[in-house]
């Protein structure tokens, strides 16, 4: 179980600064290192803890790569387990979860235990899986959990570890936001209330290249103020580039993208959820 907000830290958020002209700079290298906790579980929670999503998100998942139940899939980038937990549901026996995030991981495990599921997880940079060669049939990255590193090198790693734990013919399912569509619609400044005390401000900007999208996001608590001042940055892929980075990386596109819209159970800011691209691809011999 998470912990309540109201029972964490009593001391109060150091002040957070006031309108930034350029909110690419306070963005941390290692950014996911320090936003994948309890708070996210908040800020996100309309769409990452969604069971109703999660459900149709599997369904299509499904359809587009159809795996045998005993099938050895990977789900990279697992966070909380939502997708694997579901699989689990589903009959799926032979499932492994790999993380960055301990907090988001141990959510998973205690998940997992309360509903008698077998499920694997490990805590890992995506860029470096624990895991042997080519003992996977199938690895699924969900969710919009690509693009995250400063430097697109690191995007083709993270796909090349992926090709290198997967069999000969096997399978990776990417989900992806939509690059093209976000770069065009994105909203500069938004808010939505989070829960019956607190809320969430977010301001975005391009990248000063034009291929991330730069995000602020701040959240208050309506008696303690601001809570959290967080920075971010995602790489946009539209279809062209992701086919040639998946080509790059070892894999051949075999459906996509299938396009696939988020729904929000607060109806607010869905922000890179919004529209996504599917592909699936097939790990080529080396």
């Amino acid at each position: 179980m998470t912990i309540p907000l109201s029972s964490r830290r009593k001391t109060p958020c150091p002040p957070a600064p006031g309108p930034l002209a350029n909110l690419e700079a306070h963005v941390s290298p290692r950014w996911w290192d320090e936003i994948f906790d309890e708070l996210y579980l908040k800020t996100d929670g309309d769409v990452v803890e969604n069971a109703e999503l999660t459900c149709r998100e599997v369904d299509l998942f499904l359809d587009l790569l159809p795996l045998e139940k005993d099938a050895a899939i990977l789900d990279v980038c697992c966070g909380q387990g939502r997708h694997t937990l579901e699989l689990a549901r589903r009959g799926f026996t032979n499932l492994t979860g790999v993380d960055r995030s301990a907090f988001l991981l141990q959510q998973a495990s205690l998940r997992a235990q309360a509903a008698g599921l077998a499920v694997r997880f490990h805590e890992a940079d995506a860029r470096n899986i624990p895991l042997s060669d080519e003992s996977f049939d199938a690895a699924l990255l969900l969710g919009n959990s690509f693009g995250y590193f400063a430097s697109a090198s690191d995007d083709a790693a993270m796909l090349c570890d992926i090709h290198r734990i997967l069999r000969s013919g096997g399978k990776l399912l990417l989900d992806v936001s939509d690059g093209k569509h976000v770069g065009q619609h994105f909203e500069p400044r938004s808010w939505e209330w989070i829960a019956e005390d607190m809320f969430t401000c977010r301001e975005r900007t391009l990248s000063a290249t034009g291929d991330r999208l730069i995000t602020r996001e701040m959240t208050a608590h309506v008696e303690r103020g601001v809570v959290a001042d967080r920075f971010y940055a995602e790489r946009l892929y539209d279809e062209v580039t992701m086919v040639a980075l998946l080509t790059r990386s070892g894999f051949a596109v075999l459906q996509g993208p299938a396009q696939f819209a988020s729904t929000s159970t607060r109806n607010q800011d869905l922000g890179m959820m919004a529209q996504r691209l599917i592909f699936v691809a097939e790990r080529l011999a080396v």
